[in-house]
């Protein structure tokens, strides 16, 4: 989570303005679409400013915190679900085996007594080797 405080709207528009001429160099727009750019998010950041009453906020503490919540990565979090995980621990590599009936039925009867899934326990196997 990174949080941000401001005394007023102009040093939160200065904030914002400074924010967007970075990210517009960073995509190499400039001029009339630079311009473009930071004009479209500033007119953003005062309606957001309009919707939570940063002025009134402002009035009763003298200040205002945003907070902008991050993953363990450092990313924006963005949407719902389930949190995206570490390259080193995705898995990336999907095998396919026929099994005999016998075979089928030590898998299922170990991953039963150890209390795991079929992926989870061959895994496991293969770690032993």
């Amino acid at each position: 989570m990174k949080e941000r405080t401001f005394a007023s709207f102009a040093q939160y528009e200065t904030f914002i303005r400074h924010k967007f001429i970075q990210k517009a160099n960073a995509k190499g727009l400039e001029g009339d679409e630079l311009a473009e750019y930071v004009s479209k998010h500033e007119q953003h950041a005062a309606e957001i400013w309009k919707e939570h009453d940063g002025d009134e906020c402002i009035s009763q503490q003298g200040f205002i915190t945003l907070v902008v919540w991050k993953d363990e990565q450092g990313q924006r979090r963005i949407g719902r679900g389930r949190p995206k995980k570490a390259a080193a621990e995705k898995l990336n590599h999907s095998i396919h085996v026929r099994l005999d009936d016998v075979t089928y039925a030590k898998l299922n009867s170990y991953c039963q007594e150890k209390k795991i899934d079929l992926s989870e326990a061959i895994r496991h196997l293969i770690d032993t080797l």
